[in-house]
């Protein structure tokens, strides 16, 4: 895996998170009962950041910082699994695993 993918992945994580942002921006404004506990579960993750669903500043600072969030998180795996993989320590680690004691 190149750094280009580990960016590609990344990028990837932060659309993902900031569609998810704008998702619990949409069932804020629709006041949906049995939803409002991802609405307060984002604002515990993100108020403190600037987010606020009946702002237009506040839903742009949540999505920028989601964005951010989710570029770093998504990143970090791709290189970690990079670093692992690189090395062979999953596949000598499955192989190990599944081999068979009849040898």
């Amino acid at each position: 895996m190149s750094r280009i993918t580990i960016f590609k992945i990344g990028l990837a994580g932060g659309i993902y998170k900031l569609l998810t942002i704008l998702f619990v921006v949409i069932v804020a404004q629709t006041h949906v009962g049995f939803l409002r506990r991802m609405v307060m579960i984002t604002m515990q993750n993100y108020g403190a950041l600037g987010f606020n669903p009946n702002t237009f500043y506040g839903i742009l600072s949540g999505c920028l910082w989601g964005f951010v969030a989710g570029f770093i998180q998504f990143g970090a795996i791709a290189l970690i699994f990079n670093i692992l993989s690189t090395k062979n320590i999953i596949t000598n680690t499955v192989s190990k695993w599944f081999r068979s004691s009849k040898q």
